[in-house]
């Protein structure tokens, strides 16, 4: 298991640190923190957990409907 810091999760995830810590507070991003007020620490695994939950499959391209000028 490897723990990553706030500052590398987010950056592992493309993310801005106040969007991690609201995905953290929000509860869809896990952690571990020892005592309330300590440094944080995120796993590999929660970082693939959660981009498991946000990726969205791919649908079907849809065909424009154009209407013919007479």
């Amino acid at each position: 298991m490897t723990l990553l810091t706030r500052k590398e999760a987010a950056a592992r995830l493309g993310m801005s640190l106040p969007t991690l810590d609201l995905e953290r507070t929000t509860g869809r991003l896990a952690y571990i923190q020892r005592k309330p007020g300590s440094k944080v620490w995120i796993t590999e695994e929660a970082i693939a957990e959660y981009l498991a939950r946000a990726t969205h499959q791919a649908r079907p391209e849809m065909k424009a409907y154009r209407r013919r000028w007479a």
